[in-house]
């Protein structure tokens, strides 16, 4: 498995355990360090605590302090607003206020690394989606 190769966390917000470990133990895989986080509220401990992470993926709905609530909290504040965030969400009909970007529930895992990728490494990061081919060996 390709490993990142740009030292990058991601802190992840999601309230289903599952999701959330799933989603940490994938980034973890790819090399990123992961911070995980229930709802907004430990979010913003977290962010309190840890290094600035290079990106957010925050779910909407959530106890406590759900996604909204969370990207209003970071917008007020000038050391976390400009830390992308990309919205997790099933509801098929969510339209986030930009600059937030949106992945649909079920995550597609592939796509969802790209992302974190993109956001994370830009060009120092590999930059494959899902279908892409190897590139050919090149013959010297």
């Amino acid at each position: 498995m390709t490993k990142a190769s740009c030292p990058a966390s991601v802190l992840v917000v999601e309230d289903d355990q599952d999701i959330r470990e799933a989603i940490g133990e994938i980034l973890e895989n790819e090399g990123y360090e992961t911070a995980l986080a229930e709802n907004g509220q430990h979010a913003l401990q977290l962010l309190g605590d840890l290094p600035r992470p290079c990106l957010l993926l925050v779910d909407l709905i959530m106890p406590r302090m759900d996604g909204w609530q969370l990207m209003g909290a970071l917008s007020r504040d000038d050391r976390l607003a400009t830390i992308p965030v990309v919205v997790l969400s099933s509801f098929p009909k969510v339209d986030p206020v930009p600059p937030f970007r949106l992945v649909k529930k079920p995550v597609d895992f592939e796509i969802l690394l790209q992302i974190v990728r993109d956001h994370c490494c830009g060009d120092r990061g590999p930059s494959r989606l899902a279908g892409d081919r190897d590139p050919a060996p090149s013959g010297g």
